[in-house]
């Protein structure tokens, strides 16, 4: 009776296996579900609000894709994939996962409203500098207007790097940071210093710094805070982006602190080291 049941569940796992396809760990199943041949029952690897597009067969033909496992437990993980279109076009997207009794995608994400912003980019790219100056000599007549992009020659170079930055792959983001770590741990000394405890809360985010803007726009940083329902006890060095869907740094004294990763708030969060860490929201 015992070597019947045994060989009953084994026929059922072989049928199984046949039937639905191979399990796969989630950097794995992020290169099969990505991949240039489409994956075979690809239901059975998905789950959530995400049904199987887009997939590997919605990228451009030429398209090389790179995957960096960002973070496992024992039920979630998180992939990065880094799509290059074109040497001009690339993106930084966000894979996750969760375990069932196997692994399973289950919401794709990437940094959203980025469109206003390329435009943006464009369009500074486009300007001569006499262009530029006639737009700052504007900008001096018109003190009234609120809508201004720049006064003068620093914040133009400001508003293109910032936008540049922020459209940036997540690799080059860092090694900004790494280029100039001097500075922003300076900042971030005297941003620490100014730490008041009594004013931080999880519902408004706390300024900090703001006599030294010139000094962290030179960066490309547009604001320096911390407190808020998203980020926390963190020191928050902000690039940019458009409402929720915002990238920069965060500094964190203790692990504790840091926000957890999830697909509908924080959904990238990478390590620098010493402290220092990646972020998007959305």
């Amino acid at each position: 009776m015992k070597t019947k049941i045994v060989t009953t569940l084994t026929s059922l796992l072989i049928f199984a296996a046949t039937a639905y396809g191979q399990t796969y760990e989630p950097l794995d199943l992020a290169k099969k579900i990505f991949g240039k041949e489409k994956l075979t029952n690809i239901e059975y690897h998905v789950t959530g609000e995400y049904t199987g597009r887009p997939s590997g067969q919605d990228l451009k033909k030429n398209s090389i894709t790179k995957f960096t496992l960002l973070q496992q437990t024992d039920n979630k993980a998180v992939v990065t994939m880094t799509i290059l279109k074109s040497s001009n076009e690339r993106i930084d997207t966000y894979l996750y996962f969760q375990k069932d009794t196997i692994w399973k995608m289950n919401a794709f994400r990437a940094l959203a409203m980025t469109g206003i912003i390329e435009q943006a980019k464009i369009e500074l790219e486009r300007l001569t500098p006499l262009q530029v100056d006639e737009m700052i000599t504007k900008s001096k007549t018109k003190k009234k207007d609120k809508f201004k992009m720049f006064t003068s020659r620093k914040g133009y170079e400001f508003q293109l790097g910032n936008v540049k930055l922020t459209l940036n792959l997540d690799e080059n983001i860092i090694q900004h940071f790494l280029k100039n770590q001097t500075a922003f741990e300076s900042l971030k000394n005297l941003a620490l210093a100014q730490l008041n405890p009594e004013e931080l809360g999880e519902e408004k985010s706390l300024k900090l710094i703001e006599n030294l803007k010139a000094d962290y726009q030179k960066l490309f940083i547009s604001s320096v805070s911390t407190g808020g329902y998203e980020l926390g006890k963190c020191i928050n060095f902000l690039i940019g982006g458009i409402l929720d869907n915002s990238v920069g740094y965060i500094y964190v004294e203790d692990k504790k602190d840091l926000p957890e990763m999830t697909s509908n708030r924080v959904i990238m969060l990478r390590e620098i080291g010493n402290g220092w860490y990646i972020y998007k929201t959305t």
